[in-house]
């Protein structure tokens, strides 16, 4: 790919971080945010500051904590690259400010991979700060090293990559508002898809399983999600005790759930573009 192709998708990329910048939606949720890992290293000061012959019930203690906080980050960030992207075609053809950069010799699919890039890029380092607060508060004040805390992360970016491939799509559809709720009701609905298989593996229901699996056909989010946790999991010898956390059995990373993600971004990707281009704008 030339230079002239890959300067507008870095100049849109680019232009998606400053409008970003300049709304108070982002600036609010990060401000929560950071409220949160404050709250959230307050709880795990307190949790562990005379706990310290507990053993390998500590280990557990930490492993549930930092569960829920990486499930909060997970939330949130979802909830910041979903609504703030919401809008990124259809809202901006309504605002028309997407029109004069339609005018320009700028090709339907560089708008859609541009502002992908420049959402994916300014979620990623969301993640990489509140995610990453959340491990370094666990460790800090818990004593509690992850196992694998930077594929931790990396699985819950790819989480919102997924996200931002439907939001990318449906911004090309509906309005910024069912944009919004539709990619938040189908994350909702891939993380009881995922809480449906894990009861059926637990309760060998193979019917609960392939329901729960059919789920995330649907929307994959759930996996990476899961396979983050698995990355977080203390490395003890009893699997049983292992596997006890807030949200089941960890999903051990594997190829075919990690080639569906990046298949299906892609394939969301490309159903915006031809989206697009049938647009008059």
């Amino acid at each position: 790919m030339n230079a002239r192709l890959l300067r507008p998708l870095l100049i849109l990329a680019t232009a998606t971080w400053r409008e970003s910048l300049r709304r108070k939606l982002l600036l609010a949720g990060l401000l929560l945010s950071l409220g949160f890992v404050a709250l959230y290293g307050l709880g795990v000061y307190f949790v562990f500051q005379d706990a310290d012959d507990l053993g390998m019930f500590r280990t557990l203690a930490a492993y549930q904590l930092v569960s829920f906080g990486i499930f909060v980050s997970s939330l949130l960030g979802s909830m910041v690259v979903i609504f703030s992207a919401s809008g990124m075609i259809n809202g901006e053809a309504e605002s028309g400010l997407l029109q004069p950069i339609a005018a320009r010799p700028i090709r339907r699919w560089q708008i859609v991979i541009g502002r992908y890039l420049g959402y994916g890029s300014l979620f990623t380092v969301y993640v990489i700060l509140i995610g990453g607060g959340v491990l370094a508060l666990t460790r800090i004040f818990g004593g509690y090293a992850d196992p694998r805390p930077f594929a931790a992360i990396a699985y819950l970016i790819v989480q919102g990559l997924v996200l931002l491939g439907l939001v990318s799509l449906l911004t090309t559809l509906l309005a910024p508002v069912p944009t919004g709720i539709a990619v938040f009701m189908a994350f909702g609905l891939s993380f009881i898809g995922g809480v449906v298989r894990q009861v059926g593996l637990l309760l060998h229901n193979r019917t609960a399983e392939a329901i729960g699996a059919a789920v995330t056909y649907i929307l994959p989010s759930d996996s990476f999600f899961r396979m983050s946790l698995s990355q977080l999991a203390p490395r003890i010898a009893n699997p049983l005790i292992q596997d006890i956390g807030p949200f089941g059995v960890p999903m051990e990373p594997q190829a075919w759930p990690i080639v569906y993600g990046v298949f299906y971004i892609g394939v969301c990707l490309v159903l915006a573009v031809i989206s697009l281009a049938r647009k008059d704008l």
